[in-house]
């Protein structure tokens, strides 16, 4: 590990200073993060400030936590044990062990720490357990969703100012994020499903959408049929992230996807369905481009497929240095999950609109956590029991 002499700040148990190496690095970490978005700052910043404690309480320095895993890996038993007595979720207890493993991972960029113990198998199999372990389960935090919508904004902004109309990949990306992350919509409504030509599986189109008014109509999972076409709710970051889309884009049709692939060899074989060779090659050399020639010819190019987007948001999660539990990365169901947590928390019949459920019994049974964890605290309160934090 790097020696004291290397350090840019002194050890944690180094006599010689009133502030210990670990609270310094909480104290960079977060100034670093607030330049980046304030929302992810403050709420890490109560999270780090606990481990700091937690850590203080057991002599667990920041030099012992580079030379040991085992004190990640108690924390994670400490965080089990929470979800365990407290009533936390195990989702909420994994968003606590991501934002102390992202502080220790900037560490290791700082060159404070050699490594991050947090990713060490024996940590992170120590972690809670959600109910349900399958990959649509997942959900993505507040913080994250503010970290990865930063990331994405600040890219389409340099892209569209330094390209405009050749920054439409960018501009996409952006809105993707914007529309998982606040319209509750799942991979299937917008994205172009392999395994399903319905009209309604081949990915949005803008013909669809409903800038004014705020609304995209997608095919649901309604087991009636007369119900299966819904009105999702288009909130203002996805419509201004739409909006902006647009002008880049420039789709000549309604039916041209909001969300088209990048994938170059499928963009030719669309243009290959309707020119021939010769009037193909004329078109490259006239626009420049094969979208340019799409685009002039009104031809529909496909649009991004579901695995295509779980690829993207495995390269925006890395791109944006979001640590994500257990190695993974944000997919996009785990949006709907995280924005329908958020408005459930404060209104349960919105979190019903916006997730298009039939009943709101449904959707208390994927969050009847939160119910739980609030009827505790209401009954420490009828009965008197003190905050034993």
């Amino acid at each position: 590990m790097p020696q004291d002499s290397d350090r840019p700040y002194p050890a944690a148990d180094d006599a010689s200073t009133d502030t210990p190496a670990l609270d310094r690095l909480v104290a960079d970490f977060l100034r670093s993060k607030r330049r980046d978005s304030q929302a992810y700052a403050t709420s890490a910043e109560s999270v780090l400030e606990r481990f700091v404690d937690w850590c203080g309480r057991r002599g667990a320095t920041l030099e012992r936590i580079d030379d040991n895993d085992r004190i990640l890996r108690e924390y994670a038993k400490h965080l089990q044990r929470r979800v365990d007595g407290d009533g936390i979720a195990a989702s909420t207890a994994n968003a606590y062990f991501s934002y102390v493993s992202a502080c220790l991972s900037y560490g290791v960029r700082d060159g404070v720490l050699t490594r991050n113990p947090a990713l060490s198998a024996s940590a992170q199999e120590e972690l809670p357990t959600a109910e349900q372990t399958q990959a649509d389960q997942q959900f993505w935090t507040p913080a994250q969703r503010e970290q990865l919508v930063a990331h994405v904004d600040e890219r389409a902004r340099t892209a569209i100012s330094d390209r405009a109309f050749d920054a439409h990949i960018e501009a996409r990306d952006r809105a993707i994020v914007a529309v998982l992350a606040y319209t509750g919509v799942r991979g299937a409504e917008v994205f172009r499903h392999p395994q399903d030509d319905r009209d309604g599986r081949q990915g949005l189109r803008w013909g669809r959408v409903d800038l004014d008014a705020g609304t995209a109509r997608v095919l649901g999972k309604s087991k009636e049929e007369s119900k299966r076409w819904q009105e999702a709710s288009l909130v203002k970051p996805a419509r201004e992230a739409l909006r902006q889309l647009k002008r880049v884009q420039r789709p000549p049709t309604d039916d041209w996807p909001v969300f088209e692939t990048a994938h170059a060899p499928s963009l030719h074989r669309a243009a290959d369905a309707v020119l021939s060779e010769a009037a193909k090659t004329e078109a490259l050399e006239t626009y420049g481009g094969i979208r340019e020639v799409l685009r002039e010819h009104e031809i529909t190019p496909p649009a991004l497929t579901t695995d295509g987007a779980r690829r993207l948001m495995q390269r925006l999660t890395d791109a944006a240095e979001i640590d994500v539990p257990n190695g993974t990365y944000l997919q996009p169901h785990g949006a709907r999950r995280g924005i329908g947590e958020a408005v459930y928390r404060e209104d349960r019949e919105q979190a019903q609109d916006l997730l298009r459920h039939q009943s709101l019994s449904t959707t208390k049974d994927h969050y009847q956590h939160i119910d739980a964890a609030e009827r505790t605290e209401e009954l420490d309160e009828t009965l008197g029991f003190g905050d034993d934090a």
